[in-house]
Formats: C-alpha cells, structure tokens, sequence
C-alpha cells in the first residue's frame, strides 16, 4: 500500500520490488480500457505510443489505449503570489501563469492541498465556533478535496484551467462547497423534523401513502422541476462517459443544487402549517438529497454533516 486517501481508503500503487512480507491487495492488469491522464501537449507522444503498439502487432491494445487529453492547467495571478510563486512581467501581461517545469514553475500537492485545507478551516470554524477541533480538521479536508475535484472538471476539457483558490473555496457560486452545501442543507431539514416532530427521512417517505394527493396536485411547479431534473442524473452520467466530457455532469449538479436552493427559499418545509404538503415537499429533498449525494460521489465529494 502506497498510503491512505482522506476518506480513510488505502491508495495503492504498483513496484517491481516484492515487499518484505506478503500483503494482501487488490488485483492489477487485464484492464479492458487504458486511459492516458495527460495534458494535450502530450498528443504526440501519445500518438506514437498507439503507433508502437500496432507496429507489434497490438492492434485491439492500440485501440483500447485512449489519451484523456485536456487543456494546460495554471495558476490565477491571486493564487501564484498565495503560493509564493515571483511573477514575471511577460506573465503579468497574460491572464494566469503558465505552470513549467522547465521554468521551475510547480506546484506540489501536498502544498496546495495544505494550503486549500487551511482556508477551508478558518471558514469552517469561523461559521461553527462549537464544531470540536478533530471534527473542524474532517470537514475542512473534504471541502479542500471538492474545492479541487470540482474546480478541475467544471471546465471543457479543450479549455485553459487557471486554479484560483478564492474561486474554488468559495460557499457561494460554481464550486465544490456550494455543492456540498446544498446537500448539507437538505439533510439538515430532516434533522430538524426528526427534533420538533420525531419524523425521520424514512418516515416522512412511509407517510407517503397516506399523505393527501390532493395537496400534491396542489404543489407549486418547482417541486416536480426539481424531481425531474434529480432524476436525469443516470442519463447525464451515461453521457460523461460516452463523450468523456466530465464538465458536461459539473454543469448538470451545479444547476441542481441551484434548483434546490431557490426552492428552499421560496417553498418552506418545517414552517408549512399543512402536514401533507410538508410531506411531500420533504419527499422531493429526500429525492435530491439521494441523488446530489450520488453525483457528488461520482466526482470523488464526499459530503460533510456540517458544514
């Protein structure tokens, strides 16, 4: 084992040398698909692997050996002087700096990724002075993951990433922890009825059956447009993969998570005097609770219980 991930998973990783005691570990090879995780300038390169593949005869090999190219990923000016970066007058003319190793122009991991969860600590902390330390350190490494995981898909792949770190932390606007957010919100509504009225999520959906239709019938639009379009997640995933386009599924739970929020806001659901309308309007947020927390786990998010 190579090491441990944030969510507590092992992160394994392939060597020639056999380690000193046998291990138990995953099975590696005899992949049906390779995809090649590298920027477009890297095309080339790419090409010829495919073409030495064929040239030994590997033509289903070369076939099934794709080159996940996107665009070059950079820093934002704001983000290159956070990260101590001198910037250079020819950059200075340019809208972000061009990350070279050539140039000495790099940015470790680890270093961003300390940097991420550090601001993401004063945040959290700043918003939940009673959160405990250990649990504060939980929530701000898993909003500095979907700062970053969501930051790094939401643009077409044949589109230049400038990293801002501003940008990517922000609880408000396209990023990871607005997404986070909505799903905290939603889960927090049935808290909430689980305190004032002793309901839990699975027994609002049980109540269900005997909620009055007519109350459903009578509910505003917005509640079905949310269901609807929480229910489109499959198809939208199908299609990621079918065009590798992961920008196309940012875009989808980024307007999701706008759909839920602006119904939050105009529809309440703990201060609805109607017990059945309250019913059916906590079913449809248990629906996109359900289906938000699916597609943030599809981008590698993990959802905090505060946040």
């Amino acid at each position: 084992m190579f090491g441990t991930r944030l969510d507590g998973n092992p992160l394994w990783a392939t060597t020639a040398t056999p380690p000193a005691e046998p291990v138990e570990h995953p099975s590696f090879g005899g992949a049906a698909t390779t995809y090649n995780v590298i920027d477009v300038r890297q095309s080339y390169l790419q090409k010829l692997l495919q073409q030495a593949l064929r040239a030994m005869r590997h033509e289903s090999e070369a076939d099934r050996s794709i080159h996940f190219s996107y665009e070059m990923v950079a820093l934002s000016h704001a983000t290159a002087r956070q990260l101590g970066y001198l910037i250079s007058e020819a950059d200075r003319e340019r809208p972000f700096v061009e990350v070279s190793g050539r140039r000495g122009l790099g940015v470790k991991a680890d270093d961003l990724m300390d940097t991420l969860v550090e601001k993401a600590l004063a945040e959290v902390s700043k918003r939940n002075p009673d959160m405990e330390s250990a649990e504060a350190a939980r929530v701000a490494g898993a909003i500095a993951v979907a700062a970053v995981r969501y930051f790094m898909i939401k643009y077409s792949r044949g589109k230049v990433i400038a990293f801002d770190i501003g940008e990517a932390l922000s609880f408000e606007g396209e990023s990871g922890p607005y997404l986070q957010y909505a799903a905290v919100r939603a889960a927090n509504i049935f808290h909430k009825l689980q305190n004032r009225e002793s309901l839990s999520e699975r027994d609002v959906l049980e109540s269900l059956e005997a909620a009055d239709p007519a109350e459903l019938t009578g509910e505003p639009h917005e509640l079905w447009t949310l269901v609807l379009e929480a229910a489109r997640l499959d198809e939208v995933a199908e299609q990621v993969v079918r065009t590798l386009e992961f920008s196309t599924l940012a875009k989808y739970v980024f307007g999701l998570a706008q759909l839920f929020n602006a119904f939050y806001h105009k529809y309440p659901i703990l201060n609805e005097d109607r017990r059945d309308a309250r019913l059916w309007r906590a079913a449809g947020v248990s629906y996109f609770k359900a289906q938000m927390t699916r597609a943030l786990d599809l981008m590698g998010i993990q959802v905090p219980a505060r946040m």
